[in-house]
């Protein structure tokens, strides 16, 4: 008995399956599924945020250091290389945080009002500001390198920092040499001076 009721059971179920059509009506074949908009990708979000990070780093060195220097010395453009990266990370990460919370928000517009949805969007909202307080801390961190950098390049390579124009007149970079050479001028200017009281 129990196998007649196993066959008849199997029987019903091959029916139901053949039964049912190919293509339900209404959907529509994967062909024509959304795709990703071409200009919303990762790699063009990647590519931005390295761009942005690439101007400010060059930007930030150029105010306080000159090309020619810049130019000089590889220490500086490797440090300016791994700073760019690291500041392109939190840059996409925030990106990212934006993009999570703006399809969130989307999707409790549409009527999904679950607590989840809110427990979610409040840990999403308090990673971004973390991302925010560590790209201004790092920001802060790459202005006072490039502020050392600047003072020792006047301390350790002060010879290179002062140039004479071709009318005499003294070029330099800085208050620092502005100051020294201007010191220097005023011995010069002393000893002279003294040299004609020595000789009378």
């Amino acid at each position: 008995m129990e196998d007649d009721s196993k066959d008849v059971f199997r029987d019903s179920i091959g029916d139901l399956l053949e039964d049912l059509p190919d293509e339900i009506p209404g959907l529509e074949s994967n062909d024509s599924l959304p795709t990703k908009i071409s200009g919303n990708s990762n790699s063009g979000k990647l590519e931005r945020a390295k761009s942005k990070a690439k101007k400010v780093m060059s930007q930030l060195l150029k105010f306080y250091l000159s090309e020619a220097i810049i130019e000089e010395h590889e220490y500086i453009k490797a440090k300016a290389e791994l700073d760019e990266y690291a500041l392109s990370m939190l840059i996409r990460q925030m990106q990212n945080s934006e993009t999570a919370i703006t399809i969130l928000m989307d999707t409790i517009d549409e009527g999904d009002v679950s607590p989840r949805m809110f427990e979610v969007l409040s840990d999403l909202q308090r990673t971004l500001l973390d991302i925010i307080k560590s790209q201004t801390m790092y920001m802060v961190a790459i202005e006072e390198n490039a502020k050392k950098i600047s003072r020792d390049i006047d301390v350790y390579h002060e010879g290179s920092s002062k140039k004479i124009g071709s009318n005499g007149s003294i070029k330099t970079r800085g208050t620092k040499d502005m100051m020294r050479a201007l010191q220097e001028t005023i011995n010069e200017e002393n000893i002279k001076d003294i040299e004609p009281d020595e000789e009378e």
